[in-house]
């Protein structure tokens, strides 16, 4: 059996592809917002880890959940009175280990090719509609992140 490349694998051989990445993003004009080059660098790398989420015994899994409890607790927060802090706490701590236990199959749909254009795509738009740039620039920083998407895919399969 193949041992899996570690996380730091995947964030090296990323790190490489960004640079070519940025180079070539630079070079030919096709960004100048400089926010939005640090959102596609961290997007792009958080992507070429983001599919082991379906280990248990990821990091990423384990970050991503504290992430999304922590923000679910936000916004109930600012949006529902609570009756106290213990059920902000408690609140949290159950939305924490509903994604941090939720049983999963590894390699299942994060690691597949389909689910990566999807997700890529998701994430893109998300982009545009908040910096409204042109077409030509969607389908770039579009491959920009589904690169460091497909780099997970790609070493988990040699």
């Amino acid at each position: 059996m193949n041992k899996m490349p570690s996380w730091k694998t995947h964030l090296t051989v990323n790190s490489f592809l960004l640079f070519i990445w940025v180079v070539l993003l630079l070079n030919y004009n096709f960004i100048n917002n400089y926010f939005l080059l640090i959102l596609l660098i961290f997007f792009s790398s958080f992507l070429s880890i983001f599919p082991d989420i379906d280990t248990w015994k990821s990091k990423i899994r384990n970050y991503f959940s504290f992430l999304l409890a922590s923000i679910m607790i936000v916004y109930f927060f600012f949006n529902m009175s609570f009756n106290s802090v213990l059920s902000l706490v408690t609140g949290f701590f159950l939305i924490y280990i509903l994604f941090r236990f939720f049983p999963t199959k590894h390699r299942g749909i994060t690691h597949k090719s389909w689910f990566s254009v999807f997700f890529c795509l998701v994430l893109t738009t998300i982009l545009w509609l908040l910096f409204n740039f042109s077409m030509i620039n969607f389908l770039v920083y579009f491959v920009v992140l589904l690169s460091g998407y497909l780099s997970h895919l790609f070493l988990d399969a040699l």
